[in-house]
């Protein structure tokens, strides 16, 4: 089944508003086995609307509406897909009814323009919206499907997840399921070579890489008769992956690279605490986004000048004079420094030029030392990022926490 995403809207044409919405879409509609063959935005205008309509149901099985659907005159989309569609609009008094209890929670009246709202075709499959007032609807006209739903994504993704996927689900001779790998820490290129012959399609198997902001997303995706056979091919795939890739795996799905290692301390009763000075705070930032970690991360502090680093955490004003802040050696001291400090079992140091001023022919912009001291060793590492400012701070928080994890599997 082909689809086609059609959001509505001149802010959308105009650039105004971002279409994250149609992102989401195309990705649940992955797990459908529904290919999204076209992404169309159109204006607040009649004619465009069903020119774009008409496109669409002669090239597509289904057709994803999105936006127009206000209580406002420059809301069309519901009035002019129904009319080209010849399906004549009806009063719904139980969804009125819903909307003036909307209203009515939040302690206002009903406007006289929210009764448009309500209107919908006898045949309509109503979309409940359990967050505004505009209802969605799902249609079938001469063997094409059409979906109607709210602009928002606060409203759009309940309704698509509650609404149309149990719908989607129906309509299925089987199962998907689909696993996204994060790697993070190896180049495309060198990624494809150590996985070659695990890449591509095989019968109802596929294994393909997609290139993310700061990672590599390698997306495995099984159809079966049933989700436990569609789940074991899944994790057959990601084992072989595994057992080559394992040191730059970052994440599965959602998942992020702090709350893995929050899992691994918890369970090895670890301690940590950081001393950040280009990063300015990020790395530490990173790990309180995992709710719990405040039994286990302990203090950070950001030295970003030497005197700084000398008073809080005992880098040594000889090695400052020597080697310089930005180095393997302060790295070190300042790791070693903070693991003392805060009495933890593992110190994280970051120390760097992230530009875009501050660089030299001998240290440039984008390099950063990093430093881990664990009990019974320390390792730093030098990292040549590229990016502006703020990427190469995320790179080397990304960095640090990857090169923890390693050694924290180990």
């Amino acid at each position: 089944m082909k689809a086609e995403i059609l959001a509505v809207g001149n802010e959308v044409i105009t650039g105004h508003t971002v279409n994250t919405n149609a992102s989401f879409i195309a990705s649940k509609l992955q797990d459908y086995g529904i290919l999204t063959s076209y992404h169309t935005a159109v204006g607040d205008s009649k004619e465009d609307i069903e020119r774009a309509l008409e496109t669409a149901l002669k090239r597509t099985d289904a057709i994803f509406i999105i936006g127009g659907l206000g209580p406002t005159k420059d809301d069309l989309t519901k009035e002019v897909v129904c009319e080209y569609l010849r399906k004549p609009l009806v009063f719904y008094e139980e969804i009125y009814k819903d909307i003036t209890e909307y209203f009515a929670r939040t302690g206002r009246t009903t406007p006289e323009n929210n009764r448009k709202q309500a209107y919908f075709p006898k045949d309509a499959y109503i979309l409940n919206n359990d967050c505004g007032t505009a209802p969605g609807c799902l249609m079938e006209s001469e063997g094409k499907i059409v979906v109607l739903l709210p602009g928002p994504p606060k409203e759009l993704m309940p309704m698509f997840n509650n609404e149309v996927c149990p719908y989607l689900e129906q309509k299925m001779d089987g199962v998907y399921y689909t696993l996204d790998i994060k790697c993070f820490g190896i180049g495309e290129s060198h990624l494809a070579e150590q996985i070659s012959d695990l890449l591509g399609e095989f019968e109802d198997l596929v294994v393909a890489p997609y290139v993310g902001k700061l990672e590599i997303i390698l997306r495995i995706r099984a159809y079966k008769k049933t989700y436990q056979e569609a789940y074991e091919a899944v994790e057959e795939m990601k084992n072989k992956i595994e057992s080559r890739l394992k040191s730059h795996i970052v994440g599965y799905n959602d998942e992020e690279i702090e709350e893995i290692i929050l899992k691994i301390i918890k369970d090895k009763h670890l301690t940590l605490s950081t001393a950040e000075s280009c990063t300015g705070g990020l790395l530490a930032g990173t790990l309180v986004n995992c709710s719990g970690i405040s039994s286990y991360f302990k203090e950070g502090v950001v030295t970003y000048s030497n005197e700084a680093k000398m008073k809080y955490l005992g880098v040594k004003k000889e090695t400052l004079s020597q080697y310089g802040a930005v180095s393997h050696e302060t790295a070190r001291e300042m790791a070693e420094g903070v693991r003392k400090a805060a009495q933890v079992d593992i110190g994280l140091s970051t120390t760097g030029i992230a530009g875009p001023d501050g660089g030299t022919m001998e240290k440039p912009v984008g390099l950063v030392y990093i430093g881990i001291a664990l009990p019974d060793e320390t390792l730093t590492y030098e990292l040549r990022l590229e990016g502006d400012r703020q990427e190469i701070r995320n790179k080397a928080v990304k960095h640090i926490l990857q090169r923890l994890l390693e050694k924290l599997h180990n």
